[in-house]
């Protein structure tokens, strides 16, 4: 006996499909053959489902489209490099802040080096008896204005100084400054051991202190 149901044979004295569960027809009832029973079973759909007739425009099935392609916004184009897009600025104010520090460094290193090496009366009149202890009588003679060289040639000079016995030691006393023109105070020492004051005076010419006249008391 086969089951009405689901089409499992049973055997036929059974009153409920061994398969299914379902209830068996009775004895007498007309045995259902296998292919009556999948008649029975089948639907109209599955004739829909396999035939080979071509579907129309309505029963086709779109594909969703594809997904837009994205475009990364300005602010994710800034966070490329890794790093949030609100550091990047804080690390370009910092990189501005630096460059500036370093410009100030070098002002101030650049102004230190030209205020340390700028010709001042002393320095000259320092370098003018450096010299003339040394015997350096060309440095010495360098350190007079150009005016001045026009009346004293370097000859006369070193003869001058060579009458006097030479220098062989000074200290200064004072230097007055007044605009572009200075007068300094010297006590020198001469190498036969005579000590002379000494009254200078000086010039600055085209910002360099140069040496105008020496009178030695």
């Amino acid at each position: 006996m086969y089951c009405v149901h689901c089409g499992a044979e049973n055997p036929t004295d059974a009153t409920f499909c061994q398969k299914c569960g379902k209830r068996l027809p009775a004895p007498d009832q007309d045995e259902l053959t296998v292919p009556s029973i999948q008649s029975a079973l089948s639907t109209p759909n599955d004739n829909i489902l396999y035939s080979n007739t071509p579907s129309t425009s309505a029963d086709t099935v779109l594909a969703p489209p594809p997904p837009p392609s994205h475009v990364p916004s300005s602010g994710e184009k800034a966070s490329s490099s890794g790093l949030p897009p609100s550091r990047q600025p804080k690390r370009r104010r910092g990189f501005i802040l630096l460059l500036v520090f370093l410009a100030f460094l070098v002002i101030i290193a650049v102004g230190a080096y030209v205020y340390l090496n700028r010709s001042t009366p002393d320095k000259t009149v320092t370098t003018y008896y450096s010299a003339l202890v040394h015997g350096d009588f060309q440095t010495a003679y360098d350190q007079f204005s150009t005016a001045s060289k026009g009346k004293l040639t370097e000859p006369q000079f070193v003869h001058f100084w060579q009458v006097l016995g030479g220098v062989k030691a000074w200290s200064l006393i004072s230097t007055q400054e007044q605009g572009s023109t200075a007068n300094s105070k010297v006590t020198i020492t001469l190498s036969n051991g005579q000590t002379r004051p000494a009254s200078i005076s000086l010039i600055d010419e085209n910002g360099t202190w140069k040496i105008v006249n020496e009178t030695i008391g």
